[in-house]
């Protein structure tokens, strides 16, 4: 069952969702002078940095196939505005299902960073109007879409193959704040963008290292949000219903490190 959300004030077409997200990106890691200007941003605002994803390789991967939404902005779209725009669509709204029946399982944290960065190394170009199909499903390849895929949320025509930054959070429930962030949470400004936190940047928690799928022209990629934007900019935190707790219970820092290595070394004494 869907948890009640507050009904946005307006829906907006998918070219200007797109310029939000330009906006949102272009504020929240460093892009070039250029970049801030056309997006209506001072140079000055940026903060943090970005990383690329796939470079050198321009040629789209292959599973990426058009469709028609059923809304004009399926990726902010809220439950209500889905439940009308399939049933316009002729299309059942409620439930979304899976055909494989793989799809809204427990998962674990790795399994959630896997499944992103698969997107990154695939270089998996930003739409909304486009769905990508590979050994994760089939899921719509803007953010909402791009974090429905991380989750394995069940994807279809009737959500537009992926919920959205106004239904994520169905599925999720709010944190106390940025400091509890953990691998597989997301961070949503839930009427214009919403991210995958992968790590800190730091020990002193002052930046977010973050999966995305930005805005149009970009593609799936790793990049780095200031905690200061992300808290001015009213991003809110998130952790998956589903999401499968560790067994041991460490001191988490939200930092990801390499395994230690084992504390003896040398020949073990065979036991009499």
């Amino acid at each position: 069952m869907r948890k009640p959300m507050t009904r946005k004030p307006a829906v907006v077409s998918i070219a200007v969702a797109g310029a939000l997200c330009l906006s949102t990106g272009a504020h929240g890691f460093s892009h070039t002078a250029t970049t801030g200007a056309r997006a209506g941003l001072p140079p000055t605002a940026h903060s943090g940095s970005a990383r690329p994803a796939a470079p050198g390789a321009p040629t789209p991967p292959k599973g990426l196939s058009p469709f028609t939404p059923t809304v004009p902005d399926p990726t902010t779209a809220t439950a209500e505005e889905l439940a009308v725009g399939a049933a316009v669509a002729g299309i059942p709204s409620d439930p979304v299902t899976d055909p494989q029946g793989q799809a809204g399982q427990p998962i674990s944290r790795s399994e959630v960073l896997a499944r992103a960065e698969s997107w990154v190394t695939e270089g998996v170009p930003y739409s909304a109007s486009v769905h990508y199909t590979d050994s994760s499903g089939t899921y719509r390849t803007d953010c909402s879409g791009f974090i429905s895929m991380a989750w394995n949320l069940p994807a279809s025509a009737a959500n537009n193959w992926g919920e959205t930054t106004w239904t994520l959070p169905d599925f999720a429930t709010r944190l106390g704040g940025l400091g509890e962030l953990r691998a597989g949470d997301m961070i949503d400004k839930i009427d214009q963008h919403v991210v995958l936190f992968k790590e800190w940047a730091d020990a002193a928690h002052s930046a977010a290292v973050v999966l995305e799928l930005a805005h149009s022209g970009t593609r799936a990629r790793q990049s780095t949000y200031s905690r200061s934007f992300l808290t001015t900019r009213n991003y809110l935190p998130f952790r998956y219903d589903k999401i499968i707790a560790p067994a041991a219970s460490a001191p988490d820092d939200g930092i990801l490190r390499p395994l230690r290595p084992p504390l003896h070394t040398g020949t073990p004494r065979e036991l009499p």
